[in-house]
């Protein structure tokens, strides 16, 4: 007799071997996910600091404290301090979004953080070296 198929013991030997290989990749395969979300994060801190900074420059050195030119977009120091919103850097170009759709999304968690604000201090050390703290509020903006 030629029967074509698997037997039942057959197909639950498959079964059990796909079992061992997925309990041992699953770890793997999530901690990779992980990296990739702490590492998405380290980068847009990054990219948010560096439009904090470039933003001030503007602010300091540019038209951007031109009020008629740039409306509610338009910046000003005091103290050697300025705020901004992420939404504000979005739509003045200085910062970009990662998929285009004019939103910061926080990567750890999915959430939108456009309307998080940032204050950026100038502070010149010695011999005049010019420094910026960028303060972005963890608790505010990426929880």
């Amino acid at each position: 007799m030629n029967k074509k198929g698997f037997t039942l013991i057959e197909l639950l030997a498959i079964i059990v071997v796909m079992g061992i290989v997925a309990v041992l990749v699953a770890p793997n395969i999530i901690k990779s996910f992980k990296k990739s979300k702490e590492k998405s994060y380290d980068i847009l801190i990054k990219n948010i600091e560096t439009a904090g900074e470039n933003y001030y420059l503007e602010c300091e050195n540019g038209d951007l404290s031109d009020s008629r030119k740039y409306g509610n977009l338009a910046c000003s120091i005091s103290n050697n301090n300025t705020s901004v919103t992420l939404e504000n850097l979005l739509n003045l170009g200085i910062l970009k979004s990662s998929d285009n759709n004019d939103k910061v999304i926080n990567p750890k968690n999915s959430k939108n953080i456009s309307n998080c604000s940032i204050t950026i201090t100038k502070v010149v050390g010695e011999n005049y070296k010019v420094t910026f703290d960028i303060n972005i509020p963890e608790e505010t903006c990426f929880n």
